[in-house]
């Protein structure tokens, strides 16, 4: 037999001192979802412990950074810059010119250096032309005895063929011709061997070798004079500009900054998950700010365990240590997301 006890003073739900209230089942359920949204919030941590270990053990996502490699425009030769033909923010192409510098120096030694190589050609032409008319008179004076002798020559012939003269008074003859001839043609190869202001091989050994120094010199001052337009290196867009027009840099003089087209990501993975997912050519995902996915290839490892950069912490393990992974996108990213050091995801 079961005996039950009740209360006449018991109150219920619905009904206060013997008036029914409406309400009043609403807030026995009202009462019922606070304890268990109480349960939930209890119970949240170790769910979201559990939810955690359940997603690490399929994939995970990281914070990760895209770095544009960032180079900097460096003088060559010293020098006055004269003009920058290219402004900040601006896309230059490789091997576009973007400054233009002058040397007072170099400028005075290319006009020196081809003042004395003209002054040196003239001398040679100059020596040439006068020994050229000395040898022209010695030659000229030679023909006319040697027109002499091959008259007597020619005479003598004849009276010898005539028996009027003896073959004896024929042979000084002929031997004085002959060694005018000889004369002659020595003065004429000499002459043909005068240097000529067109012909480096022909002028004398010293002055070859003052003309070899003072085109050596002015090659160093052309190649010098060409180093002082600095060109763009890489395609890129100029981020700084460090030098203004009118300044006098030196050679190594950084004149500008700017960052490349090939950029990269920088994803900061837990040191646990390199040996188990982390690898070199593994394909992971890049999650772009607007939740878009793009396809990327893990190109290497640095193997250092560094701390988050400023951007990318939270409140969570701020301080955890990480090892930063290299990821290059597989296909170029949308323009609008080229930006350097902007952060977003990767799943891998």
């Amino acid at each position: 037999m079961k005996i039950r006890f009740e209360d006449t003073n018991q109150r219920q739900a619905g009904q206060d001192q013997g008036l029914k209230v409406h309400y009043g089942p609403a807030k026995r359920t009202a009462f019922r979802l606070r304890w268990y949204l109480i349960l939930l919030l209890v119970a949240s941590p170790v769910l979201y412990f559990l939810y955690t270990l359940a997603r690490d053990a399929f994939s995970s996502e990281v914070a990760a950074m895209v770095w544009m490699p960032q180079h900097e425009l460096l003088a060559q030769a010293p020098g006055f810059v004269t003009e920058i033909e290219i402004e900040t923010w601006a896309r230059a192409q490789e091997g576009q010119r973007v400054v233009r510098k002058h040397n007072p120096l170099l400028t005075e030694q290319s006009r020196r250096t081809a003042d004395e190589l003209a002054e040196l050609e003239t001398r040679v032409g100059r020596v040439g032309a006068e020994r050229g008319a000395t040898l022209d008179s010695r030659i000229g004076l030679l023909q006319n005895s040697l027109g002499i002798f091959r008259e007597q020559e020619t005479r003598l012939v004849e009276l010898v063929d005539a028996n009027a003269a003896n073959a004896s008074e024929l042979l000084p003859v002929r031997v004085e011709r002959a060694r005018l001839e000889e004369r002659i043609a020595e003065l004429r190869g000499e002459r043909e061997r005068l240097p000529r202001s067109d012909d480096v091989a022909s002028w004398p050994e010293a002055m070859q070798l003052r003309h070899d120094q003072l085109q050596a010199e002015r090659a160093r001052v052309e190649l010098e004079q060409g180093l002082l337009d600095k060109r763009f290196e890489l395609d890129g867009v100029v981020t700084e500009i460090l030098v203004r027009e009118g300044q006098f840099v030196d050679t190594g003089t950084a004149l500008m900054r700017y960052s490349g087209e090939n950029l990269r990501v920088i994803a900061y993975v837990e040191p646990r998950h390199l040996e188990r997912r982390i690898e070199t050519g593994a394909e992971v995902k890049l999650i772009l700010p607007d939740r878009t996915r793009h396809a990327a290839i893990v190109r290497d490892t640095t193997g250092v365990a560094a701390q988050l950069p400023a951007g990318l912490r939270t409140g969570f393990g701020a301080d955890a240590s990480m090892v930063p992974i290299i990821v290059e996108p597989s296909e170029p990213l949308p323009t609008v997301w080229r930006i350097d050091r902007l952060p977003l995801r990767v799943a891998f």
